[in-house]
């Protein structure tokens, strides 16, 4: 098998070289399979993981090539080259000083040390760079902030005052539309004019014309005057009403959007922690184990909503993401652990799974704790039902991971063992095609014909004849029947 593997090899290198990295790394994967103790293996396929941008894969192989051969300068030279594409400079630099120990005329290590120096010194800038820039958007993000919230104390101010001076203004009309009434209906007695031809003496004109002008000149006047502060009245008062069913649109829509913010109201002010303390939990010891609950992963609840996955995932990847924390080992390990959960829960299937899941061990604990209580313990003698429910779930995926690892692994073996018999039969009958090329080609096939007839075409040749031959009959016997006599004997 180790021959098979190492044929293997060879065409995943003629793949590399034609640029076809998938094939490379399929081939490379099944000889891996067939001997995993070669470090060869996993250097050229972390090589054809790096052309295919696959860099967290590439780190993998590489850290499995150098633990299975340490004193191999090259695979320290594939180790950094990862570590580099990850910017994990430091880490690079040291995996490059490493190799050169071992190999100090390797030339292409010491230009990969120079390249990595040079590129962590260029990242380093970058970086002040992106934090001076940053620290003035949140600068200017905190003097919009201010803005907005002194023009949000400036409106309501004035909306306060405006509210003062329309109650003052209420209770003025309040207070002067009853005396205006009387004024507006006082000129209700105007059949007076009827009564002025009562007096016979025409004679009078003089003394009457005067009093008609001053009586009912001013009479029209004031009709006009209430007519015009009524019109004034009624549009106040409709502007008024107009304020008021805006306002009462905009405290509906106020509560509407608080009732549907209900649910994520408990993770928007959740505390998170600090970015060293997420990341210490998602890259803990076990955490292969304990992270394949993808809720536990974001820190969220089963009830969570598509859009609360969403806001969970930004603000854990904004903390804990590579670029700002380039001095913590394993960052990228965190953030791609993270990713993986967020993926699960974006697929409502594995979502919905994954909730069954909960539920499921969530009833199971239940049940078993009301039959502890139903046989004489106390609540108070148990552990809290959450604690225990947290542990449960987290074995429960545990079990699961482990059952899949279990049948990946399985499935790996059948399918090597596969192709070693397809491999196997497919060589032997190349063999045998060989063999029947190399005969039909030869004349041996011809003369050996030709060398049978003549022999029988000879005069003095024995003539060869079938044997005669009779078939054998057997006497058929059921199983556990003896016959008498055969039993008496």
């Amino acid at each position: 098998y180790k021959l098979h593997a190492l044929g293997l090899k060879d065409k995943g290198n003629e793949a590399f070289q034609e640029g076809d990295m998938q094939s490379a790394i399929e081939l490379y994967s099944q000889a891996i399979d067939l001997d995993p103790d070669n470090h060869v293996f996993y250097s050229n396929r972390s090589a054809a993981y790096m052309k295919s941008d696959s860099i967290s894969k590439a780190l993998r192989d590489a850290e499995k090539c150098v633990e299975l051969a340490p004193n191999w300068s090259k695979g320290y030279n594939r180790l950094g080259v990862a570590q580099q594409g990850l910017k994990r400079f430091p880490a690079s630099i040291d995996s490059f000083k490493r190799g050169i120990e071992l190999d100090p005329d390797n030339r292409s290590l010491w230009s990969a040390l120079r390249a990595a120096e040079e590129a962590y010194e260029a990242d380093k800038k970058v970086r002040f760079e992106e934090a001076a820039r940053e620290r003035a958007i949140e600068e200017e993000i905190l003097r919009q902030k201010d803005l907005a919230k002194k023009k949000s104390n400036d409106l309501k101010k004035t909306e306060a005052e405006k509210k003062d001076d329309n109650a003052l203004l209420s209770d003025f009309f309040s207070s002067v539309l009853p005396t205006e009434e009387p004024v507006a209906a006082a000129p209700a007695p105007a059949p007076a004019p009827e009564k002025l031809p009562d007096p016979p003496a025409p004679s009078s004109q003089a003394e009457t014309t005067p009093v008609v002008p001053e009586e009912e000149k001013p009479e029209p006047a004031a009709d006009a005057a209430p007519a015009g502060e009524d019109d004034l009245l009624a549009g106040f008062f409709s502007e008024l009403s107009e304020q008021s069913k805006e306002k009462e649109q905009k405290e509906e829509a106020a509560a509407s959007a608080k009732q549907s913010q209900q649910l994520t109201e408990k993770y928007t002010t959740q505390d998170l922690g600090t970015a060293k303390e997420q990341h210490a939990r998602l890259t803990c010891k076990n955490y292969e184990w304990k992270n394949q609950n993808p809720f536990y992963v974001m820190q969220l609840d089963i009830d969570a909503t598509e859009e609360d996955i969403k806001y969970r995932y930004r603000k854990l990847s904004a903390k804990i993401h590579p670029d700002k924390l380039r001095d913590v080992e394993n960052s990228r390990l965190a953030f791609e652990e993270l990713k993986e959960a967020y993926h699960k829960l974006c697929d409502k299937k594995q979502r919905d799974i994954a909730i069954m899941n909960i539920e499921h061990v969530r009833s199971e604990v239940k049940k078993e704790r009301r039959k502890l209580i139903s046989k004489g313990m106390k609540e108070s003698e148990l552990p809290p039902l959450e604690e225990v429910i947290s542990k449960r779930t987290m074995k429960h995926f545990a079990d699961m991971y482990l059952h899949r690892k279990k049948s990946d692994k399985n499935l790996h073996a059948h399918n090597a063992r596969e192709r070693m018999f397809e491999d196997q039969e497919k060589e032997q009958q190349e063999k045998f095609a060989e063999f029947d090329k190399e005969w039909s080609e030869g004349d041996r096939r011809e003369k050996r014909v030709g060398n049978w007839r003549g022999f029988q075409e000879a005069p003095d040749a024995k003539k060869v004849r079938a044997s005669s031959y009779k078939e054998e009959s057997r006497a058929v016997e059921k199983h556990g029947q003896v016959k008498l006599e055969t039993w008496k004997k």
